[in-house]
């Protein structure tokens, strides 16, 4: 990262404000420092990639979408903050299951 990236990454925009902050700087890096590089299908979103001019720093933006709260994130954290939020659906998903299972196994008794 050099002087001219950002200097906040962001995992989450959970309000308006958030995303107002992040917007008024990003507006202003827009094509003097950085550039958009290309679309692209990460996982289960789709992420615009962007690079820094000066340092070749690649970052993510994610954009909010219902309940999907969006990130701005440098590559590298970005790819592990999908790893993570894919282990939590994961993680749930099993705990669904479990319960199904459960429930199904108590029904099977009455």
């Amino acid at each position: 990262m050099c002087k001219y990236c950002f200097e906040t990454e962001y995992y989450e925009l959970k309000t308006e404000l958030d995303f107002e902050k992040f917007s008024k700087v990003f507006d202003s890096k827009i094509e003097k420092t950085i550039q958009f590089v290309k679309k692209e299908n990460s996982d289960y979103r789709m992420v615009d990639i962007y690079i820094c001019k000066y340092c070749k720093q690649l970052w993510w933006l994610s954009d909010t979408d219902n309940h999907w709260r969006g990130y701005f994130l440098k590559e590298e954290n970005a790819k592990n903050h999908l790893k993570g939020n894919l282990n939590d659906l994961r993680s749930w998903g099993c705990v669904f299951l479990v319960i199904v299972l459960l429930i199904a196994f108590i029904k099977s008794f009455f």
